[in-house]
């Protein structure tokens, strides 16, 4: 199948035909593809048709979807694949997809890169199958076309990022040292970019290509020190290190041009966001002062960084202070706020002054845990992914997530003066609710605050297992948690939810630490808060009472079935009542609290056997008519636990002994 334009023209009517609203169309054009993928030469008709200038957009964008799909399914041969890419045709690409992805639009590039990643992982420089990769990639680090340049740059990019989650092997290092060839033309690329940010410092144009450039000079850094610090970047440093300080102080007229999009982060702030990642990197991995005869029982510690600590310590500080609390500011916060969290934790912690904990509470931690308006949106639109980051540990990634991270760095040596800077926070935050209840903002950032600053170490199975002893939880709770779950009505049991929902985490989070007496209060609560119609409060409800059923006090469960059983069938049907709200129809949380309940009631279960029988059959029979209609079970832990519940029902039944019970039950199933 060679590359001739009749051939092109036939390749981009089956592209375009995939993209018909007609299925039949659509179909066929698959099939043809699907056909014509095993032929020779079809691999190189693709990148030509995708570095063609003359077919249409979507055509291109379709070939080099097709392309990257067909390299990263066929290039290795894999028994679960029916062929793979011959020798003849891997040649034919590899001889052109270097220079095809200096000539794509840039929005085909990350195809062509991803397509590459993938050769690279198979051919470099295994064998050295690819031996005219790394010489083809120095020519065009010398290029002074700046496209080619960052081009060049994603690829290089592409190849080394596998250098983080690879372990570190022989082979590995040897890849790494054939890569690091490329070293003295990164660096060359990196110090003429900042003598032209300098030089066009009132040029956003020019400044956007120069900050995409620096912007992959850091995240290469960063992939070729992961495993180690390689000698000539330790021989280096103080070049790289210079010129990252420079770019996390650039004037104030430089970062004016770049305030101005509220979608997404611009390049100016994507670099500092890479540069933080790599000075994460180093103050994580390399950054400690030993004494010599210490050394050699740590060998792979560097005190290469130290000198330049205090530096980035104050420039990051900088760039925390003067950063905005807008959602496309956070990613590049929570780089920021993870590199102080590093230095807080590490032996450096000494850089930091009693003045420096005072201005990190008032200006990171504070505006850092306050509500946003994006935060509510996705209360409200997206509960389920919300739930998910919040309960399930997903949280990490939010700029209320690194806050509360930093606060627990800042308690591993600075424990007493930041527990009273923060509990000074916490305090005025909820005199201002109690003075006035339609700022619940600042009680919702006070629960945040108090949780973050309390929790020393938790599991995830047995809850929280150390606490500052600077703070009191159940003076906390009977304060100012409390008063407002006893406010709850089945009248008013849905207003506020997103401070409903953060007083059931301080719940949920502090089970172990409440007294008993607190849990025989809480249950009648917990029962409202089960008719609750956000879907985030009753679910909430429902993981606060299977969590409170797990706990124990030594060996003894601190909720048995006598405490369990004036509330057993109340409990149930407010449970399977919720499962009738849209967003909760596979909720598995509070699947897994009736199955927790069926346990701890024990024989108690016979009294409401019915009733449990009666609703699991129903869900299973809804479970039934989906699939005869293809429809998979979208959330297969809800059908886990719906399994589980029902074989508790069934064994309690049976040891009852009760023959009508148990015939009762073999009719309903």
């Amino acid at each position: 199948m060679n590359p001739t334009p009749e051939n092109l023209q036939h390749l981009a009517n089956f592209l375009g035909q995939t993209l018909s609203p007609d299925p039949t169309a659509r179909k066929g054009a698959e099939a043809q593809l699907n056909q014509a993928k095993v032929q020779p030469g079809y691999p190189l008709l693709l990148l030509r048709l995708v570095g063609a200038s003359e077919p249409a957009a979507e055509i291109r964008l379709q070939g080099a979807i097709q392309l990257k799909n067909l390299i990263n399914n066929h290039w290795i041969a894999s028994e679960s694949h029916d062929f793979s890419i011959s020798d003849a045709d891997k040649a034919a690409v590899k001889a052109e997809i270097v220079s095809a992805s200096m000539s794509v639009p840039e929005k085909l590039q990350p195809f062509l890169s991803e397509s590459l990643s993938t050769i690279c992982n198979a051919d470099f420089p295994l064998d050295q199958k690819w031996p005219e990769l790394l010489p083809q990639l120095m020519s065009n680090l010398d290029s002074d076309n700046p496209a080619v340049l960052v081009a060049t740059l994603k690829i290089i990019h592409a190849i080394a990022q596998k250098y983080v989650t690879a372990s570190h092997t022989d082979e590995l290092w040897a890849e790494i040292k054939a890569v690091l060839a490329l070293h003295e033309r990164l660096l060359r690329t990196h110090s003429s970019c900042l003598a032209m940010v300098q030089q066009q410092s009132g040029n956003k144009s020019i400044l956007e290509v120069l900050f995409q450039t620096l912007e992959l000079l850091a995240r290469i850094f960063y992939d070729l020190n992961y495993q180690d610090i390689p000698e000539v970047f330790e021989d280096n440093l103080d070049v790289w290190m210079q010129g990252f300080h420079q770019l996390l102080n650039l004037p104030d007229s430089v970062k004016a041009l770049f305030n101005d999009n509220e979608e997404k982060l611009s390049s100016l702030y994507q670099m500092q966001r890479a540069i933080c990642e790599a000075l994460h990197l180093y103050a994580d991995k390399y950054i400690v002062i030993v004494d010599d005869a210490d050394r050699g029982s740590r060998p792979d510690e560097r005190p290469v960084f130290q000198k330049h600590l205090g530096t980035f310590v104050e420039d990051v500080w900088a760039l925390l202070t003067h950063l905005g609390v807008q959602y496309q500011f956070d990613q590049l916060a929570a780089a920021a706020i993870r590199f102080l969290s590093s230095v807080l934790k590490g032996t450096h912690y000494t850089f930091f002054q009693p003045a420096h904990l005072q201005s990190i509470v008032n200006n990171v931690v504070v505006p850092g845990l306050r509500i946003r308006e994006s935060d509510e949106e996705d209360f409200e639109d997206n509960p389920l992914e919300y739930m998910q980051r919040d309960l399930e540990g997903g949280v990490t990634d939010t700029r209320r997530g690194v806050t509360c991270e930093l606060v627990n760095a800042m308690c591993i040596h600075f424990e007493a003066p930041t527990s009273q800077l923060c509990m000074t926070e916490i305090e005025s935050a909820l005199n201002q609710y109690q003075a006035d209840n339609s700022k619940w903002k600042a009680k919702d950032a006070a629960i945040y605050l108090f949780i973050a600053l309390a929790v020393k170490a938790e599991t995830k199975a047995g809850g929280v297992v150390m606490i500052n002893p600077h703070v009191d939880i159940v003076s906390y709770f009977q304060r100012y948690v409390l008063p407002d779950l006893q406010a709850v009505t089945a009248a008013n049991v849905s207003k506020n939810p997103i401070l409903m929902a953060d007083l059931l985490k301080f719940l949920l989070i502090f089970r172990n630490q409440l007294p008993k007496e607190a849990y025989a209060v809480m249950f009648p609560i917990l029962n409202v808060l089960l008719t609750s119609q956000d879907c985030i409060v009753h679910t909430y409800a429902a993981c606060c009472l299977e969590k409170m059923l797990t706990v124990k006090d030594g060996d003894v469960p601190r909720v048995g079935r006598m405490e369990l059983q004036p509330m057993l069938q109340p409990f149930l049907t407010n449970l399977f009542a919720a499962l009738n709200h849209t967003a909760s129809k596979e909720n598995p949380h509070i699947m897994k609290c009736v199955m927790r309940m069926i346990n701890v009631a024990q024989a108690d279960v016979v009294a409401v056997a019915a009733l449990l029988a009666g609703k699991l059959t129903e869900i299973l029979s809804d479970l039934c008519k989906s699939f005869q209609q293809n429809i998979a079970p979208k959330n297969p832990a809800f059908h886990h636990y719906i399994f589980e519940t029902l074989a508790g029902v069934i064994k309690q039944i049976c040891v009852a002994g009760d023959a009508n019970a148990v015939t009762a039950m073999e009719g309903m199933l």
